[in-house]
């Protein structure tokens, strides 16, 4: 009932421009009789037959070139809808991730996310330490470098900096290269250490405290 309803408001819309087709096509082979039969002011070639039998293919013609017009700037929108589809679907299947540092206690760790619901693959972590404008070797960068991890659609991985360091603040920061399939180039990323928490935090941070002290034994 209500897909007929909407029919009928959809042809209410467009009962002017039906109208208008209908009086044109009742109208204008009179309109044209009129045009064939007056006495012109000029030399014309051919007498009214041939006219009237022109006329209908000039029409025709006119009509097919509006069609090929009309049907070709409708395929350059279609495509420009589909390159925008191909677009959005290609950014929303990029793998991508984010780093926060984290600190739990005296463990001072990264935190990375896979913000993306595709698997990200082979990433490495390159980066530098800064305390202020001055780089610091305060972390062992070197570490990072060591592992490509490979990290499920919207998942998490932590990696242990530091298992007995005080709170930082927002002066120091680190600067990474993040290196992982599907990347062009490096994804550059400034990572402040501004000591914040995040929600679940305690339980994560606790199995994490546990597997440093297992490894330290």
């Amino acid at each position: 009932m209500e897909e007929r309803n909407n029919k009928r408001k959809g042809l209410k819309g467009y009962w002017h421009w039906m109208l208008f087709i209908l009086f044109w096509l009742l109208v204008f082979p009179y309109i044209l009789n009129k045009l064939i039969l007056t006495e012109s002011y000029w030399t014309i070639v051919g007498g009214p037959k041939e006219w009237l039998a022109f006329w209908p293919s000039y029409l025709s013609a006119l009509a097919s070139a509006v069609m090929i017009a009309y049907t070709a700037m409708t395929l350059k929108n279609n495509k420009g809808q589909l390159d925008e589809l191909k677009r959005q679907w290609e950014e929303e299947h990029k793998p991508n991730v984010s780093v926060s540092f984290c600190q739990l206690g005296k463990v001072a760790y990264l935190r990375i996310v896979n913000t993306s619901i595709v698997e990200v693959r082979n990433l490495q972590i390159k980066g530098k330490f800064f305390v202020g404008e001055e780089e610091s070797k305060f972390f062992n960068m070197g570490i990072l470098e060591r592992f490509k991890i490979d990290i499920e659609p919207n998942g998490i991985r932590n990696v242990v900096l530091h298992n007995n360091i005080e709170p930082l603040t927002d002066n120091f920061y680190f600067i990474l290269k993040l290196f992982y399939d599907g990347l062009e180039k490096p994804k550059v990323v400034k990572v402040y250490c501004n000591n914040v928490y995040i929600v679940g935090d305690v339980i994560q941070g606790s199995q994490l405290i546990e597997s440093i002290k297992k490894s330290n034994r």
